[in-house]
């Protein structure tokens, strides 16, 4: 295929996926295929923000574009894939118009349970502290995250939910040249979540491995119960302990849904025991459209003291 002089590959291939997507009914993705059997989606988020840094910025560079396949193999077998990437809306670029490869992976789901093998959140992250990523900025505070011990090199197993319970287990491969042995190294976690009702409780622990650069055991707890069926409390417990030093961090949250949109807000005790707060609020056009206000507060929210404003659509 012949491009015009200055626009790549990468390049063309965004337009034509904005193409698709400006030209389709609102909706979470664009089925582009789909017999019965395998269906694949294409899905965007686009984002534009003003933050209030030392210079003020405006910047979209959490946009993201991706696929996701899926084909059944059998009756209770099937096989998926996804791969994602992000770019920035806020700016032309006629080169690297991905920078970041997210969750980019594929499994395999059967009545036994998932396996996953690539590039995606840790199973720590989806189990306990998921909870309080509510923010489309800044405001969101973890000792363990999506990328801990995780996002490349990674297999997770999760079990098929069980009278409300579901268990995970994750392991992550380092190289040598990542390594502080020289030698190759495995990371593992494992967590689990239990439904019951309105409440979701959910536990994890990330296993030390020095060799591997983790020098500390992480464990998780956090729980969110549906008080009302627009209001919604979290708490979350974290403790991180070595053989001379332990760091804790504790978080409260809530999220309200008045309607037209959200309103959410944390606040929480840092490992250096100083207090941090982040809120938000959003307003929804539309399911896909949305603008939003966020403030955090806090010397573990970087940028601290940031005000964010902004829109969010989703195809």
């Amino acid at each position: 295929m012949h491009y015009s002089k200055g626009k790549t590959a990468s390049g063309f291939f965004l337009t034509a996926v904005l193409t698709i997507l400006l030209l389709a009914a609102p909706a979470s993705a664009v089925n582009l295929y789909d017999d019965g059997d395998t269906a694949i989606d294409l899905y965007s988020r686009l984002y534009l923000m003003y933050e209030n840094t030392d210079s003020g910025r405006i910047t979209g560079s959490d946009s993201r574009v991706g696929l996701r396949a899926s084909q059944r193999v059998t009756g209770d077998l099937s096989v998926f894939a996804r791969a994602e990437f992000r770019y920035d809306a806020s700016e032309r670029a006629r080169s690297d118009v991905f920078n970041d490869r997210r969750n980019t992976y594929v499994g395999l789901n059967s009545g036994i349970g998932r396996l996953t093998v690539g590039n995606f959140d840790s199973v720590y992250y989806q189990s306990v502290s998921h909870l309080f990523d509510m923010y489309e900025n800044e405001g969101f505070v973890a000792l363990g995250q999506g990328g801990t011990a995780s996002r490349a090199n990674s297999v997770a197993y999760s079990s098929p939910v069980l009278q409300g319970l579901q268990l995970h287990g994750q392991v992550r491969h380092y190289e040598e040249t990542d390594t502080v042995s020289g030698d190759e190294e495995f990371v593992f976690q494992a967590a689990g979540t239990y439904t019951f009702q309105n409440l979701t409780l959910g536990a994890g622990a990330v296993i030390e491995n020095e060799d591997a650069g983790r020098d500390e055991t992480l464990y998780g707890f956090s729980a969110s119960y549906k008080i009302l069926d627009n209001l919604s409390l979290r708490v979350m417990y974290e403790h991180m302990k070595d053989a001379g030093d332990e760091d804790y961090h504790v978080a409260l949250g809530a999220i309200y849904n008045y309607g037209a949109g959200d309103l959410y807000a944390s606040v929480g005790q840092d490992p250096f025991d100083d207090t941090y707060f982040a809120l938000g609020a959003n307003y929804k056009f539309s399911k896909p459209m949305r603008v939003f206000a966020e403030y955090g507060n806090g010397d573990i929210i970087d940028p601290d003291d940031v005000i964010t404003v902004g829109l969010r659509y989703d195809f």
